[in-house]
């Protein structure tokens, strides 16, 4: 594989990895958590805001930013993320990994971002009503809900199904109002989460998992 180096401020990065690793150590270590990173650190903001400007959506994402923060990732509390706050005081993230690469997550990506928060009713109540024990070790510490078949699995044949019908698979999204920056269904595809919800429920097995277990089974064949 070649290298693709990466040039940052007059300075080369041998690797992406190694771009990746400076910026990861810039907001996790040099910042971290932080309610306005202008006032508090103000020559990191001015390397951070380099860095964001690598995001393809970086103009349209700041074009009404009077502040930048980072905090804890409310799906994943040992992963930190940056937040917009604009003017009008509301709130919107920008990935410091997409600004890594330059590159724009894919619409497959983002639509399995929807249809994973679409079945949050689901994964909650399932989560809810189980015993709070890894049914693979005895861990009662840091459960995930897992599914038997790959998540990635279902939506893959759903999909599928879906396109060999022709009916028409979202490609633009919006954002989930519940501070995890998650993309959702737009109403004028209601019918299509419909029938995904409705497929999940039908077709996913759920179980616990401890996060050991869930984060060393085998991976899916399918990326998106």
């Amino acid at each position: 594989m070649p290298r693709n180096p990466v040039i940052f401020l007059d300075k080369t990065y041998k690797t992406q990895g190694e771009f990746e690793a400076f910026v990861k150590n810039l907001i996790y270590n040099e910042i971290g958590i932080c309610d306005d990173i202008e006032n508090i650190h103000p020559s990191h903001y001015n390397t951070l805001i380099e860095i964001l400007k690598r995001h393809p959506d970086y103009v349209k994402k700041t074009q009404n930013m009077c502040k930048i923060k980072i905090m804890k990732d409310t799906l994943n509390i040992q992963a930190l993320k940056l937040i917009i706050i604009n003017e009008d005081k509301t709130e919107n993230d920008i990935s410091w990994k997409v600004a890594i690469t330059g590159k724009p997550k894919s619409n497959k990506n983002e639509l399995m971002s929807a249809m994973r928060s679409s079945v949050d009713s689901q994964i909650s109540e399932f989560r809810k009503c189980s015993e709070q024990k890894c049914v693979l070790c005895p861990n009662t510490d840091k459960l995930h809900v897992d599914h038997i078949i790959h998540f990635e699995e279902i939506a893959f044949t759903f999909i599928n199904i879906m396109e060999s019908q022709n009916i028409n698979v979202p490609n633009t999204f919006g954002d989930t109002d519940d501070n995890t920056h998650r993309r959702c269904f737009l109403e004028v595809d209601s019918n299509f989460k419909n029938e995904w919800v409705d497929y999940h429920y039908k077709h996913a097995t759920l179980r616990m998992l401890c996060q050991t277990c869930n984060l060393t089974r085998t991976k899916s064949k399918h990326k998106f």
